[in-house]
């Protein structure tokens, strides 16, 4: 498979940010055809902290009443980062980086702003780290109070 500069790059952003990060737990896996899944997808662009590329892509953000969360930014339909937020933890990885996930036990990492999305467009984040831009009807946009990484798309 031939992954081209930009997505190692933000790939190479990605780890750098979970570095402090310890092996996921065993989460189970998600099934987004379980009844009471809430799913919203999104046309999304990331730009990684730092001098990494932005990377246009897909964004799939799903909820469930019970706490469960799955967030996926994919491009060209291959997964660039995968979140999963469930009761026994949290994980973040991607299937281009060799080696399991990174994740732990408790309040998922608010490093990275996966963890921030319950919706799309999304709300209010859980961490002071990042901040929620946009009005109804325009385009949103989640960005890092500190430093150049966001995640922003078009209008719902």
């Amino acid at each position: 498979m031939n992954v081209s500069r930009s997505t190692r790059l933000a790939l190479a952003s990605l780890v750098a940010g979970l570095a402090a990060g310890c092996a996921a737990p065993r989460l189970a896996p998600v099934d987004l055809a379980e009844p009471g899944w809430t799913v919203r997808e999104s046309a999304a662009v990331w730009h990684p902290p730092g001098n990494a590329p932005e990377l246009a892509g897909e964004l799939l953000v799903a909820s469930h009443p019970d706490g469960r969360r799955f967030v996926q930014f994919s491009k060209q339909s291959l997964p660039v980062v995968v979140a999963t937020v469930a009761p026994a933890g949290w994980s973040i990885g991607s299937p281009l980086r060799k080696g399991p996930p990174f994740g732990g036990r408790g309040r998922p990492t608010d490093r990275v702003p996966w963890f921030q999305f319950r919706s799309l467009p999304p709300g209010t984040p859980d961490s002071p780290r990042w901040q929620s831009v946009g009005t109804p009807g325009h385009p949103w946009r989640l960005q890092a109070t500190r430093g150049n990484e966001f995640v922003e798309g078009p209008a719902p």
